[in-house]
């Protein structure tokens, strides 16, 4: 029905119209950043539940990029 119009006997007929459709492609991304910016980005594997497991490992990733990053 939204796309329902009035038109004349004359007039062309409706142009096509595009179809939006959503991305069946999902990323999660986990982001530690601090007042000077980003300090560390981890991709979360696709299927992976971010469970307690996950997190220590992305948690030891993050204090190597700290101690990298941010010596002071």
């Amino acid at each position: 029905m939204q796309s329902s119009r009035w038109m004349g006997k004359r007039s062309p007929g409706p142009k096509k119209k595009a179809q939006i459709s959503r991305s069946k492609i999902k990323v999660m991304l986990i982001v530690f950043f601090d007042w000077k910016g980003n300090v560390h980005h981890e991709f979360v594997p696709r299927g992976q539940m971010v469970n307690k497991q996950l997190y220590q490992k992305v948690l030891a990733h993050l204090r190597d990029a700290v101690l990298r990053k941010r010596p002071e």
